[in-house]
């Protein structure tokens, strides 16, 4: 494991009245040790940052349990920037956010936004201003599939869901939307139709909804936003094209745990499931695995007798993720 700080050029960003890049950055390469070791020493590493410094994770797995962490340790105290590079390799910067803006308010939410954390001052203050928020219910639909829908969303609380139809009634979910990350990109680049239905998957969801009109303008003006867009636009089609690969490569219980396995803890053995898997419905599960409910039950059911999970209430209470991670061919 290495870690390697250097300087960033601060000064020249500031004198331009842009929000900074970071300071300082570590570097951390996390994959030469056990998955149960990780996050402590993630942990301290971020703890020594300074605020505006950063800390570059280097991992082989989708980082979601580091995120849920960080997300209840460090409530609204740092900027996730997560790639995805290649098979079994992810880089995640976290910067230490600042207290320029009062926490809790719309400005600050907005420069924890990997679209705008690099923005400059004035794109803050007319996005902003140009900006409407919106509550929504479990299961309450954001956006409809293939309609016109003139935003860009970004998730303040809770978690959403690009979930696809089609003509034999069964939907297939995409992809997530966590807090901070937006939702109706593809559509504001391209200004077609929406690609997905896009519904809250907690209670209460809280988005904010930025005129796309007004995002397309800012991208002209700002080079750091339409990087930005660029990037996510970017991961969104590495994660759609190993979707694809997944549902038609992988038999049915590899899909299945594909689908439990971001929502795996690090710890050795059967270990507590995160927070969103235990709220889980079998329907929901089989949704993410591109499967039917019945066939998903049949995998679960296999999954536990193999020790990989346990339940509780039909509802998936622990998580083995090295038992798990036999089952992915």
């Amino acid at each position: 494991m290495q870690v390697i700080v250097w300087g960033s050029g601060l000064a020249g960003r500031e004198a331009m009245g842009m929000t900074s890049k970071p300071l300082r950055s570590a570097r951390l390469d996390v994959r030469p040790l056990p998955t149960w070791e990780r996050h402590p020493r993630i942990e301290r590493a971020f703890d020594a940052l300074a605020e505006g410094e950063a800390l570059t994770v280097v991992t082989d797995h989708e980082p979601r349990p580091l995120r849920l962490g960080f997300e209840q340790k460090y409530p609204e105290r740092f900027v996730w920037l997560q790639r995805q590079l290649g098979i079994a390799r992810w880089e995640v910067e976290l910067r230490r956010t600042s207290r320029a803006e009062p926490l809790g308010s719309l400005a600050a939410f907005l420069r924890r936004c990997p679209l705008l954390c690099d923005a400059s001052d004035a794109t803050h203050r007319a996005l902003e201003k140009s900006a409407t928020e919106k509550t929504l219910d479990e299961g309450t639909p954001a956006v409809e599939q293939d309609a016109r829908w003139p935003y860009l969303g970004l998730v303040r609380a809770g978690t959403l869901a690009a979930i696809m139809g089609s003509p034999t009634g069964r939907d297939q979910s995409l992809y997530d939307v966590l807090p901070c990350e937006t939702f109706g990109d593809i559509e504001t680049l391209d200004g077609g139709r929406s690609v997905a239905r896009i519904i809250a998957t907690s209670a209460p969801a809280r988005v904010v909804l930025l005129p796309a009109g007004i995002v397309v303008g800012t991208m002209t003006k700002d080079v750091a936003v339409a990087r930005a867009l660029a990037a996510i636009a970017a991961q969104r089609t590495r994660a759609l094209a190993e979707r694809l690969s997944d549902l038609s490569a992988q038999p049915a219980i590899a899909r299945v745990a594909l689908a439990i396995l971001p929502f795996a803890a690090p710890d050795a053995g059967l270990a507590p499931s995160l927070e969103p898997l235990r709220r889980m419905t079998q329907a929901q599960l089989a949704t993410i695995a591109g499967t039917a409910k019945e066939v998903a039950a049949r995998a679960v059911a296999h999954l536990e007798a193999s020790g990989a999970v346990e339940r509780a209430r039909g509802r998936i209470a622990r998580v083995d993720r090295r038992k798990l991670q036999e089952f992915l061919s």
